[in-house]
């Protein structure tokens, strides 16, 4: 369960970010749906995950949003511009990425040490190699992995601190 959740966030990592250098956004659309499909048939969804989703997704938007305005990060925008927000492809990510955490990402959650040192270094990686891929460029490689890596650190943390209330039994919606 745990190996499939992850294939799924990196099946949906390499469609948003190939889509995204190839001015196309479907591919990250199915395998958004393929995650979330996964998630719901074979786990459940609880409130907690709605939770986690929607923190995620509000700092995909701050985060994203904050590094596309000051233009740390330049993002493939070959799809519908939506002004100051992070292109869709980067906004599903997040979403993915919050609905794999209590999963897929558990182990993170019960180190929490450790869990914080693999964002800060795996996150700047990530958005590095979608910039390699062609979907981002990144300006100053230097302060912005330091700004993403300290970015979600802080994520990481408010998940932590959201996954220490009590978890609610799964939901089918």
């Amino acid at each position: 369960m745990v190996i499939a959740n992850i294939i799924f966030l990196n099946l949906l990592w390499l469609a948003s970010v190939l889509g995204a250098a190839n001015g196309i956004i479907w591919p990250a659309g199915i395998a958004l749906v393929l995650l979330l499909g996964f998630n719901y048939f074979y786990a459940g969804i609880t409130q907690l995950d709605y939770k986690i989703i929607a923190l995620s997704l509000l700092a995909g938007l701050m985060i994203d949003g904050l590094m596309m305005h000051q233009g740390w990060v330049v993002y493939a925008h070959n799809q519908p511009d939506l002004g100051w927000l992070p292109p869709l492809w980067i906004l599903m990510l997040w979403v993915g990425f919050g609905a794999t955490i209590r999963i897929g990402m558990q182990w993170l959650l019960n180190h929490p040490i450790l869990g914080g040192l693999i964002m800060m270094v795996g996150a700047p990686l990530s958005y590095i190699s979608a910039g390699k891929l062609g979907a981002a460029y990144i300006p100053d490689v230097g302060f912005t992995s330091v700004f993403i890596g300290l970015s979600w650190l802080a994520y990481f943390l408010l998940v932590v601190l959201l996954m220490l209330t009590k978890e609610e039994k799964a939901i089918h919606v």
